[in-house]
């Protein structure tokens, strides 16, 4: 009876050059898309009006944000998780755009 003690990849499996490259361009894009809302006017137009709505406001009392530094933090985190968000729509997109093309 032969036993093999080498584990050999499935094809389905990701390699680690490739998760790397992954969360780097992940990473990036999400600091790009951060960077425009900095220096893009009407980008930081929208955060400023989304920043005032009534939902946003409300927002603040649910979770007991009453100082100043407490809502541009709360701002801040809102832009990143967007950004973060989009930024993950925009490679799932790539990736399924290149696996598309190879088939």
């Amino acid at each position: 009876m032969k036993t093999t003690s080498s584990i050999t990849p499935s094809a389905s499996e990701v390699s680690i050059r490739t998760t790397l490259l992954r969360t780097v361009s992940l990473v990036f894009l999400t600091i790009v898309f951060a960077a425009s809302v900095r220096f893009i006017k009407p980008i930081g137009h929208i955060v400023t009006w989304v920043a005032g709505t009534e939902a946003w406001q409300s927002l603040y009392r649910v979770l007991g944000i009453e100082s100043g530094l407490g809502r541009e933090q709360l701002i801040l985190t809102g832009i990143m998780v967007v950004c973060f968000a989009l930024a993950l729509v925009v490679q799932t997109g790539v990736l399924f755009a290149l696996e598309m093309r190879r088939r």
